[in-house]
């Protein structure tokens, strides 16, 4: 290798640490300063960050491949653990409701085109989509527990993989679903570049993405009341925070065009904010050495799962899932109720105070 292949290749680490400095949202370096330190189990301390020039927040330095593997591990989905999501089977009912409504609208757009998942953990929604449409499902999942679930138990194509690096071709899906996934990722910005080029020209973008003020105004109003042996616990593993505002930028510098934009969760998003009477939600609270522990049982674990457990936990799923079942559910004019009830539920975007917007978006 000569002089010049070393010159270009110090100025590409340059160019890739100047990027991953700057904020993901305003593109002005060196912008990023913490604002508050939390805990994420398994991960450890770290330091949300927010931008001097248009006030985004999110976790930084950002956490590497590993890093997000390890997170995502099976216990993440593990009704029993106190790391990650719990309440996985308890949802799978209505995952079967939303891809219900989800069928009707792609049956308006075709008759059959191809739906990718990001994110699809364990393939609820890919599953049950797929027994009530003839579009061709398809899925993206971190996890390999998850991305295995979701093969073994439903037969679902899956690939165990970031977007990015699945390197679909061009021009691929007609449809793709992103559900509490854009706050998950450490580069939302490349993430919504890489979903524009695998989407064909006019392909739809469904995103559901946590309001980031809800997020993060409870724990930044804890930790100011803590002492420095405890944190406040950064819930479900979310590393970016984001407004609305911000959000639109981000989409239309991506390449698409907003078709629906709402905020939802009305009554959850005012009991976060303790608008609601006797009902403010108090993010939880860990001791520093009690999260040095989880980083511990998590690595533990992990090798644990990896060579005997995946078919234990395959099994306790099943089982928390069958509890959780309940017969009304499945019923169609349910769906219709709790549908309206999701509606009212919400408002349109300019009345931030819910706890997700849903934005529906076209690939220009």
């Amino acid at each position: 290798m000569g002089l010049r292949d070393l010159e270009v290749g110090a100025l590409a680490v340059i160019e890739m640490w100047s990027m991953d400095d700057a904020c993901d949202i305003c593109h002005t370096r060196n912008s990023m300063f913490p604002r508050v330190e939390v805990g994420l189990r398994g991960v450890g301390s770290v330091w949300i960050h927010q931008c001097t020039g248009c006030g985004f927040r999110q976790v930084r330095p950002k956490l590497n491949t590993s890093e997000l593997e390890s997170f995502y591990g099976g216990d993440y989905f593990d009704p029993g653990s106190p790391v990650g999501f719990d309440d996985y089977a308890k949802q799978k009912q209505r995952y079967k409701r939303e891809a219900f409504f989800l069928a009707k609208e792609l049956s308006a757009i075709s008759a059959t085109g191809r739906l990718l998942e990001v994110g699809c953990a364990l393939g609820f929604l890919l599953d049950a989509l797929a027994r009530v449409s003839a579009w061709r499902v398809e899925g993206i999942e971190l996890s390999s527990f998850a991305a295995g679930y979701a093969r073994q138990r439903f037969g679902l194509a899956v690939q165990q993989s970031t977007l990015e690096a699945a390197r679909f071709a061009p021009e691929t899906f007609d449809y793709v679903v992103q559900k509490d996934l854009l706050e998950h990722v450490t580069h939302p910005r490349r993430h919504l570049e890489e979903t524009w080029r695998i989407m064909r020209p006019g392909g739809r973008l469904w995103v559901v993405v946590p309001n980031g003020e809800l997020n993060v105004r409870p724990i930044s109003v804890l930790a100011a009341t803590l002492d420095d042996d405890a944190l406040p616990v950064l819930d479900q593993g979310h590393l970016s925070f984001f407004s609305k505002s911000q959000l639109r930028r981000l989409f239309e510098e991506t390449g698409f065009r907003c078709l629906r934009f709402r905020n939802i969760g009305l009554r959850r998003g005012l009991r976060a904010l303790g608008h609601l009477p006797r009902s403010h939600l108090v993010p939880a609270v860990i001791a520093r050495t009690d999260l040095t522990a989880t980083v511990t049982l998590r690595d533990r674990h992990v090798v644990a799962l990896q060579v005997d457990d995946a078919a234990v936990l395959r099994d306790r799923i099943d089982a928390e899932i069958n509890r959780r079942h309940r017969r009304i559910r499945n019923w169609t004019p349910y769906f219709y109720y709790r549908h309206l009830f999701k509606r009212l539920d919400s408002l349109v975007a300019s009345c931030a105070v819910g706890q997700d917007f849903d934005v529906l978006l076209e690939k220009i």
